[in-house]
């Protein structure tokens, strides 16, 4: 059986959550028949932080409630730029939780606020900077948008309040998050998904084809540089 089964527990909020964004990486993995297969669970509240988490029993629970190949570390987009000690606190907390279950601790690194396109170096650095101290991997989430937006800056990833991610940006993410989990190109994956009886996304070929691309290419380039 060549099946590789990849086992990921997501640790965020809506970040992680919207659009059924976990389930679209599982959409992409089972696409194609590569070989690939995951099983997803997700511990998220509304606008909570690494801290917030840290301090949720059903949080800790399901860190060891499973034998998880990684979990996702996802905090409030504006935790690292407000309170950068905590960040840093709670992701070395978690990331200790995370090591006792012999699972990997993956850091995603998510996008600046449409109208604080200048936060997204700091968001970068501060999870580039946790990653490297705890021996994490990084889905580089905010870096992918950034290039998407250099590339093509009427490119709508945002939903209408700016913040979060519109189908087109979480159709992103999942694709980061796949190029990371499967060291594979999402490049000619499908574009198109119903989950739970609901269209989430449904991007033309072209588009899809240009985050797929940038997508790998943002995560090659982060794992040469780290």
């Amino acid at each position: 059986d060549a099946m590789t089964t990849c086992k990921v527990l997501f640790i965020g909020n809506s970040h992680t959550y919207l659009h059924q964004m976990p389930r679209m990486i599982v959409k992409l993995a089972a696409a194609e028949h590569r070989g690939f297969s995951l099983v997803v669970d997700q511990c998220t509240g509304n606008g909570v932080s690494l801290e917030w988490h840290w301090h949720n029993r059903r949080t800790r629970e399901m860190i060891a409630g499973n034998t998880w190949d990684y979990v996702v570390l996802q905090d409030r987009s504006g935790g690292p730029l407000e309170d950068r000690a905590s960040f840093d606190r709670h992701a070395r907390l978690l990331d200790g939780e995370i090591k006792k279950q012999g699972a990997g601790t993956l850091f995603y690194l998510t996008w600046a606020n449409r109208s604080r396109p200048d936060t997204q170096a700091v968001l970068t650095e501060a999870y580039m900077a946790a990653a490297r101290r705890l021996g994490a991997g990084l889905a580089p989430v905010g870096v992918a948008w950034q290039n998407v937006l250099e590339k093509k800056p009427d490119f709508d990833l945002y939903h209408k309040d700016g913040r979060h991610a519109g189908p087109a940006g979480a159709y992103l993410a999942a694709c980061v998050f796949y190029a990371v989990l499967f060291n594979t190109s999402p490049a000619g994956l499908p574009a198109t998904f119903t989950i739970r009886g609901k269209l989430r996304v449904d991007l033309d070929d072209a588009h899809a084809l240009l985050l797929q691309r940038i997508a790998f290419k943002t995560v090659q380039t982060f794992a040469e540089s780290s």
